[in-house]
């Protein structure tokens, strides 16, 4: 299959089937305190270990440090399951979403919504096929000209609607044909496993997760090479929370800092 093809096939077949949205209510409110306001929340239904939806309920990482946290701020939610980042950005700019979780801060985004402070890391990490014999060099310093020397004559395959930086995006500027864009993790390590893509790029544990399953624990390996690093925050919209809600939001997350890094920890203590 050409480059070409494969790029159109996930750009305008496979999105397709992905534009319904799901609506559901979390059951936590029956031990929540009174809620100062019920927040529509983005969430994906197959994000392991972040987002799953199992039967009419989610579970992973992201969904308990959202819960932990609105609930400590006195708020409720209502998830809104979207199949990719992009369209959760154009629900949220439709005003059909209040708030994001994992979202990078960007000058562009600061135009169109408010931003919590960051409550944890976020690394994208380059995975490809174990029978890749290309020279897997690591860099301490991402910059656009070495994945342009490195990667150039490749495929990679990234989330629709992510950030990757500044030095991907260079990349991705000066090489559009060497970028596929899917909405989920799995179709990537796919598209890796079929040898249609090189490369995908990867959230570190989301990778680690998917490495677990047989399908791909020994046709896949991560790299060294950190393409992103960067907090994440929560993405609102602007005029959703006044600036004392805002404040209170801001301060569950410093209180809850401590339980946070235990939810994460204990996410990646089961990946191993």
């Amino acid at each position: 299959m050409s480059r070409s093809s494969v790029k159109r096939q996930y750009v305008w077949g496979k999105a397709l089937c992905f534009f319904s949205l799901v609506i559901l209510v979390s059951g936590a409110s029956a031990a929540q305190k009174k809620c100062e306001e019920t927040l529509r929340v983005s969430t994906s239904g197959n994000w392991p270990p972040y987002s799953e939806r199992i039967g009419s309920h989610y579970v992973g990482l992201e969904i308990e440090i959202v819960e932990l946290i609105l609930r400590d701020a006195g708020f409720c939610w209502q998830y809104v399951e979207l199949p990719s980042s992009s369209r959760a950005f154009k629900q949220f700019q439709e005003n059909q979403v209040d708030l994001i979780p994992a979202a990078s801060f960007t000058q562009p985004r600061r135009k169109y919504a408010e931003f919590s402070i960051p409550y944890r890391q976020e690394v994208m990490l380059l995975f490809t096929h174990k029978h890749n014999q290309q020279s897997m060099l690591s860099f301490t310093k991402v910059t656009s000209s070495d994945l342009l020397e490195s990667f150039g004559n490749n495929l990679i395959a990234v989330s629709r609607g992510s950030v990757y930086g500044q030095p991907f995006a260079d990349f991705r500027h000066a090489c559009e044909d060497c970028v596929v864009e899917t909405n989920f993790a799995h179709e990537r390590f796919n598209l890796m496993n079929k040898k249609r893509v090189e490369y995908a790029i990867e959230d570190a544990l989301t990778g680690v997760y998917l490495l677990q399953r047989p399908e791909y624990k020994d046709t896949i390996k991560p790299t060294a090479i950190r393409i992103y690093e960067n907090p994440i925050h929560y993405m609102l919209r602007p005029g959703m929370l006044t600036e004392k809600q805002l404040q209170k939001l801001n301060l569950a997350i410093i209180k809850n800092s401590q339980r946070i890094e235990e939810i994460i920890e204990a996410y990646h203590n089961s990946a191993n």
